[in-house]
Parts: structure tokens; C-alpha cells; sequence
């Protein structure tokens, strides 16, 4: 996972991360141990977070689109594999860097499934 692999890049900056995922707590604490994670894992079965944070949903195009097919085929050549989904396989993700007086910094909305921002593009338009 590539923000655990930046973890040391936030620590720096007095960043804590938080993932928030649909599954039960089994299941994040499964999926913790799978990855080697030491983030917080919130719970999101009725996707109050999702809806809270304004995320989108994706349509079939976003899910079946050749930049996905791309996305997929680069991860499986670095030997990762799909796992079963947890969830709504339709809602997509983002991510948000909220700062200790709950202000939003930086909010990134996925576009579709393989949608995700470096941890650089977070670091430099979060805390300019």
C-alpha cells in the first residue's frame, strides 16, 4: 500500500492516517495484518463517512474503463492481486487531509476505481 510505504513522510509532519473501509472490524483487522499496516481503520458499513465527505459513486464506465484496465494490469504485474470486495464495489474513495482544527486541507475525489493521489501531491498541496 503506497501511503504505508510514505507513513515515515507524514509522521514527519505530525500526520496521523486513517482508513476508512466498509468492511467489519474482523475484516479491517484482516486486512491490516495482510498489508503490514499500522494505521487507525474506521468502520464504515452504512457508508456515513462516504455520504458525509460528498464521494462519488461510480457508473460502469468507471469500473470497466481501459485507464482501470491499465491500473489492474500495472498492479498484477507487481504481484498484486484482487481481493474479494467488501461493500459497495460501486462507491469510490478519496482522500482528505484535515488538519487538528477539523479544516479540510486537502480533498482529493476519486474519478474512478484506480484513482488515487501520490502521496506527494497530497504532501505539497496539503500543507502549502
Amino acid at each position: 500500500m503506497q501511503l504505508h510505504r510514505d507513513k515515515g513522510r507524514f509522521d514527519a509532519l505530525d500526520t496521523k492516517i486513517i482508513l476508512v473501509g466498509m468492511g467489519t472490524p474482523g475484516q479491517a483487522e484482516s486486512f491490516r495484518k495482510k498489508h503490514g499496516l499500522t494505521f487507525t481503520i474506521i468502520c464504515d458499513p452504512h457508508k456515513t463517512l462516504y455520504k458525509t465527505y460528498g464521494l462519488l459513486t461510480a457508473g460502469i464506465t468507471d469500473i470497466a474503463s481501459p485507464r482501470v484496465a491499465i491500473s489492474g494490469l500495472r498492479a498484477l504485474a507487481k504481484g498484486h492481486l484482487p481481493g474479494i470486495p467488501v461493500g459497495d464495489v460501486f462507491q469510490l474513495s478519496g482522500v482528505f487531509l484535515i488538519d487538528k482544527d477539523s479544516i479540510v486541507r486537502y480533498a482529493h475525489y476519486s474519478r474512478d476505481i484506480s484513482d488515487y493521489p501520490s502521496a506527494t501531491d497530497i504532501i505539497q498541496k496539503g500543507y502549502t
